[in-house]
């Protein structure tokens, strides 16, 4: 629903009244222009924030977005979605290291490595805190499944009877080695005496002791290559003490794991009162003779398709329709050469908003239907696209609808191209699915590798009973299968995207 918003201008202090889903503003008394997302960047902020709070994750992760489309590097948007991201609505919520359960380890670590670089220099450190976290939290997972896995009774009386009969050997061993030990060295004594004193009879003697030496040093060599087993650690003898073992490794990761937490708050910024600037960027002015300019095409809203007609006296474009007005600058002078510059600087949602103006007055401009494709993606031309790249759904499904669109637009002689595009996005999909379920399925077997350590220290057999080994061997067949599926994917996708860059090789957001 539209509603009525009312602010002072920051340049003629006169009120400005408008809808609060127009794009463009401009004060009736001095002519000043605002721009929605500058003009309500803090209402946009709050807005995220109560979309966090109540769950509302997508909400809130496309609010963070519209904010970041115009500040790149605002450290509280750039919080936000990791906090969209592993579905938490405070930062708080990573006290406990089950916070990062919810999502992928994969997925989760290249957002925060792309974060990381969008952030200032200042604010860098606070997304290596969070990697950090998100590695203590997986070593904390490891040592609680094995500790789980031991709390069964089955396995508890199993690692008993196997800790006990390597405590026998050890005894064994010790007494065989406290026996065999004087006899080498008496008879090494003996075959020195019996070299130095050695008469014509005392060949039979000297052969017999140096018999003796030899089977014990194959003795020696049989017990260096067939140690005593060992269960975890030396020290622990029984499965009590395993457990204290596991239960002290999770204690010591748990404390770190609060340590690094506590640092992440300091290097938090959200103490800090954002305060409303009412000063915003005003629209580029174009020269007074672009007012006098009549285009011989028509410019159609992109909101309604309605045709916009200009206002020379106050440089705007109106849509009767609708109500939404357009600063004249937006389709004059250089917008193409204006986008370009906005995604070179990271600032992809003006540079869409940029090629939906150019698209008004011309719709069949391939640049601007291809730019808008790339903005969605985060990308500045073709060659930028990567098999690594994350894409999450609800951009992916952004792209295919700014893609349909522009395939109808597009001139005859562009459509292979975009066919091609097309095919590329797909298996770009694809991929993104595939690696995001191959992380699933390694975070499995990390899971199955606990347990089946547990089992394997208590010289259980593993039948279909328990599933452990059969679960495993079906986890690393699909992963085998998703890595080979990946694989061939990538490899067709270079394939098609090298051919992209042939066929356009003179386009600035192609190569």
């Amino acid at each position: 629903m539209s509603l009525l918003k009312s602010y002072t201008c920051s340049k003629c202090a006169g009120v400005l009244m408008f809808d609060s889903d127009q794009e463009f503003f401009d004060c009736p008394f001095c002519g000043n222009r605002f721009d929605a997302a500058d003009f309500h960047e803090d209402e946009i902020m709050a807005q995220a924030g109560q979309s966090l709070r109540e769950g509302a994750f997508s909400s809130a992760r496309e609010k963070f977005n519209s904010i970041l489309d115009k500040e790149p590097s605002d450290f509280e948007a750039l919080k936000g979605l990791v906090l969209c991201e592993i579905k938490a609505s405070v930062i708080e919520s990573l006290e406990s290291p089950d916070a990062f359960d919810s999502t992928g380890i994969a997925p989760l670590k290249n957002l925060i490595a792309r974060l990381k670089r969008q952030a200032s220099s200042e604010d860098s450190e606070f997304f290596n805190q969070l990697l950090t976290l998100l590695d203590l939290s997986d070593k904390l997972k490891m040592y609680q499944n094995s500790l789980n896995a031991l709390y069964t009774d089955s396995t508890r009386e199993s690692l008993d009877k196997k800790f006990k009969v390597a405590n026998s050997r050890k005894r064994k061993a010790k007494a065989i080695d406290a026996m065999f030990a004087p006899v080498v060295i008496l008879g090494a004594i003996a075959v020195s005496s019996t070299l130095t004193n050695m008469k014509n009879g005392g060949y039979i003697f000297m052969f017999s002791l140096m018999g003796m030496l030899v089977f014990c040093v194959i003795w020696a060599i049989f017990r260096d290559y067939n140690p005593t087993p060992q269960i975890y650690e030396d020290p622990i003898q029984s499965p009590w003490e395993l457990k204290i073992y596991l239960e002290e490794q999770i204690a010591h990761f748990e404390g770190e794991y609060k340590t690094e937490f506590e640092k992440l708050l300091e290097l938090d910024r959200t103490s800090t009162v954002r305060k409303f600037d009412a000063t915003v960027p005003e629209e580029n002015q174009e020269p007074d003779s672009i007012a006098d300019t009549d285009h011989p095409e028509a410019v159609i809203c992109s909101k309604c398709a309605g045709r916009l007609f200009l206002d020379k006296q106050r440089r705007v474009y109106e849509c009767q329709s609708c109500g939404v007005a357009y600063g004249i600058s937006l389709f004059y002078g250089m917008p193409m050469e204006k986008a370009l510059k906005a995604m070179n600087t990271g600032r992809y949602g003006d540079a869409k908003k940029r090629f939906e103006n150019a698209l008004m007055v011309e719709p069949s401009n391939f640049d601007a239907l291809l730019g808008q494709i790339l903005c969605v993606g985060g990308w500045t031309r073709i060659s930028d696209i990567d098999t690594s790249d994350v894409i999450s759904e609800d951009d992916c499904n952004k792209i295919w609808q700014i893609y349909n669109n522009a395939k109808l637009r597009v001139p005859e002689s562009d459509k292979d191209f975009f066919d091609q595009l097309g095919k590329l996005i797909s298996m770009l999909g694809k991929i993104c699915v595939n690696n995001a379920e191959l992380d699933v399925q390694n975070k499995k077997i990390e899971m199955l590798d606990s347990v089946r350590r547990m089992y394997s220290l208590a010289d259980q057999v593993v039948t279909g009973s328990d599933g452990v080994s059969v679960d495993r061997n079906k986890t690393i067949s699909e992963i085998e299968r998703l890595g080979k599926d990946t694989r061939q994917l990538s490899h067709e996708f270079l394939d098609l995207k090298r051919g992209l860059m042939g066929q356009k090789s003179d386009c600035i957001l192609v190569k």
